[in-house]
């Protein structure tokens, strides 16, 4: 209830006295405290079909059901969807949340995330799960963008968001490495937490972006070996 009434109070305020901030990606004055201006905004753009049915990659002609890597690599997930390409106005904005500590941007992210929710179809969906970070990795960036992410995901879908993996290896950035070697890099490097409750759940994994399906398939195969019934995947960018 308190928190409710805080709410209120600082939109009252921000009405009254409008708050003057700089647009996260390009710098440029923006007021009531909008992490991102409309000209930046505009150059946001949810994926569209044509794409995979199984990772959501865009493909550039309707001409077949799965793109090239799924047709020849198992995944344990049921379907992963992402809000957009990254590249551009999101690829920066990404960059500045995860390595220059842009925590504001988790709300604005969380509405991306629901608007992709909402239009890809996650109705059977129990339990919302994020991608963990090393505990090195996370105590030198201060937060773990997914788990911000899933909450702010959680709060409009009212599921309940679980912190129910552990990263064991403290592994390179997914993006840094060549393609081949991004499997061995993240292989066996998820555990399911003792006593998480996902046994019979569908699940949704929650990450920042989606590359490979590399880190989405392990942490897809620690929940199902934790008895989750199936698992899915929801990213703000696919790479």
């Amino acid at each position: 209830m308190v928190d409710f009434l805080k709410k209120i109070a600082e939109s009252f305020l921000n009405a009254l006295y409008p708050v003057k901030t700089n647009c996260t990606f390009c710098g440029k004055k923006i007021e009531n405290g909008m992490p991102v201006c409309g000209e930046c905004l505009s150059g946001l753009e949810m994926i569209s079909p044509p794409f995979c049915e199984k990772c959501g990659k865009p493909l550039y002609k309707d001409l077949s059901t799965y793109c090239y890597d799924c047709r020849r690599k198992k995944h344990y997930f049921e379907k992963a969807r992402a809000y957009g390409v990254y590249e551009g106005v999101l690829k920066g904005l990404i960059h500045e949340f995860k390595y220059n500590g842009e925590r504001r941007l988790s709300t604005f992210f969380g509405e991306k995330l629901f608007e992709a929710y909402e239009r890809y179809g996650f109705e059977d969906i129990e339990v919302i799960v994020p991608v963990p970070l090393h505990k090195k990795r996370e105590e030198k960036r201060g937060f773990n963008q997914s788990l911000l992410l899933a909450k702010e995901l959680g709060e409009r879908t009212k599921k309940e968001v679980r912190d129910a993996l552990i990263r064991t290896r403290n592994t390179e950035h997914q993006t840094a490495l060549p393609r081949e070697k991004r499997d061995e890099n993240v292989k066996d490097a998820f555990k399911i937490k003792i006593g998480s409750p996902v046994g019979g759940k569908n699940v949704l994994l929650v990450d920042d972006v989606y590359t490979t399906g590399n880190t989405a398939d392990e942490c897809a195969k620690a929940l199902l070996s934790g008895g989750a019934k199936k698992v899915y995947v929801i990213t703000l960018a696919r790479g």
